[in-house]
């Protein structure tokens, strides 16, 4: 297969996210949901560890799915959803692991 350089590259990964139980004490339950991620350039990417969590995620987040309220509604990706969850520290954890995944697998097969 030829190598196809695109200027902007964007990408669905899986994200899993653990959470403490409401119902089990000391345990956690994890789910998951579907991230979409913007590969950054080289130059973008060695200033990536240098921002603050919530806007290295408005960098490279530019869509998700499987993603719902208490209600069982889906919640639409947004700038502004995103700042929104910003403030909760599971998603923001597991958002981080599943980039940073991302890229060192990519390493990896190299």
């Amino acid at each position: 297969m030829p190598f196809v350089r695109k200027k902007v590259e964007s990408f669905p990964w899986p994200v899993e996210i653990s959470k403490p139980s409401e119902d089990k004490p000391g345990e956690f339950e994890t789910s998951s949901f579907t991230i979409i991620f913007k590969r950054l350039a080289k130059s973008k990417l060695e200033k990536f560890g240098e921002m603050n969590e919530v806007k290295a995620l408005e960098q490279v987040v530019t869509g998700w799915s499987d993603i719902t309220d208490e209600a069982g509604e889906q919640i639409p990706f947004s700038t502004k959803t995103l700042k929104e969850f910003g403030d909760d520290i599971d998603f923001i954890t597991a958002v981080m692991k599943s980039y940073q995944d991302f890229y060192q697998g990519a390493q990896a097969k190299n």
